[in-house]
């Protein structure tokens, strides 16, 4: 009973986003958004100041990372400036977006339900998983590690191996994913990913569980973390990584979304995919 009316919540905010896209659509209104960019020469990104590959600082030469990199092929798509701004949370993403200090939010964010009610969300430019290091330790081996590898691909290979705890970034949506998939396995949430990480570092946990592109990141920094922990990266659920806009131009979403398919269609997407995820060349020698 108690969930009825938080659906009929939900499917009458999604109903209202289209009767608005089509209204806006249909009457040709133009972008504030756009206009405004266009007039003061400036695009202004917010991105995530923790998340890299996605936004690097003080990176190597032509590695800023593969939020930046998009955000400068849209200020270049639109002929004009960039201008970054690092931030933290999510709230912050949103507060700057609805203030119109920034137009778009590219910070490797996935989109959800809850996360609608403050941003409008573009078309996913990536889809990502939750995804995990295991202690090889906790693993049976029945007929040595090929065999391993084989039979975890994903999460949910994980359901009969009983004793696995998991340390994951809290109210993540991977946090959401564990609790439902995994009730009865111990769960330990933490502030940020690198606490988490350390927690199966110091043998706490067995597994530590974050989407796949941040898990792709670690391996890509620090190779030597395959002799002890097992990557499962197979896809057990869609996390679409999406820029987020304020919740008030609608045909600017529709620009974006342009924007991105172009991308995808033209394969400069998987570009960026292969230079951040599949070598380790944006990697600060330390």
């Amino acid at each position: 009973m108690g969930m009825l009316p938080l659906l009929r919540i939900h499917f009458f905010e999604l109903v209202s986003f289209l009767i608005f896209f089509l209204s806006v659509s249909l009457s040709g209104e133009s972008s504030q958004v756009l206009e405004k960019i266009k007039k003061t020469k400036t695009l202004t990104v917010s991105v995530n100041e923790f998340y890299d590959p996605f936004y690097i600082e003080n990176p190597n030469p032509n590695f800023p990372g593969l939020d930046v990199e998009l955000a400068q092929e849209y200020a270049k798509f639109l002929d004009v400036d960039l201008k970054i701004i690092p931030l933290r949370t999510f709230d912050q993403h949103a507060r700057m977006l609805e203030k119109g200090d920034t137009q778009i939010a590219m910070a490797g964010l996935s989109s959800s339900i809850n996360r609608f009610r403050d941003v409008y969300f573009t078309d996913p430019y990536l889809i990502s998983t939750p995804a995990a290091l295991v202690n090889r330790t906790a693993l049976p081996e029945p007929e040595g590690q090929i065999v391993t590898v084989q039979l975890f691909r994903n999460l949910n290979d994980l359901t009969n191996i009983t004793g696995i705890s998991y340390s994951v970034l809290a109210n993540s949506s991977n946090h959401f994913f564990l609790r439902e998939a995994f009730p009865k396995a111990q769960i330990f949430s933490y502030f940020t990913n690198e606490a988490a990480l350390n927690e199966l570092k110091k043998n706490n946990v067995n597994a530590f569980v974050a989407d796949s592109f941040y898990i792709q990141a670690l391996l890509q920094k620090d190779s030597s973390l395959r002799a002890n922990y097992l990557p499962i990266l197979g896809v057990v659920q869609e996390d679409h990584i999406s820029m987020a806009t304020a919740k008030r131009d609608v045909e600017f979403l529709y620009n974006l979304n342009f924007f991105i398919k172009e991308l995808k269609r033209t394969g400069k997407i998987q570009v960026l995919i292969n230079k951040y995820f599949k070598s380790n060349q944006w990697v600060k020698k330390e």
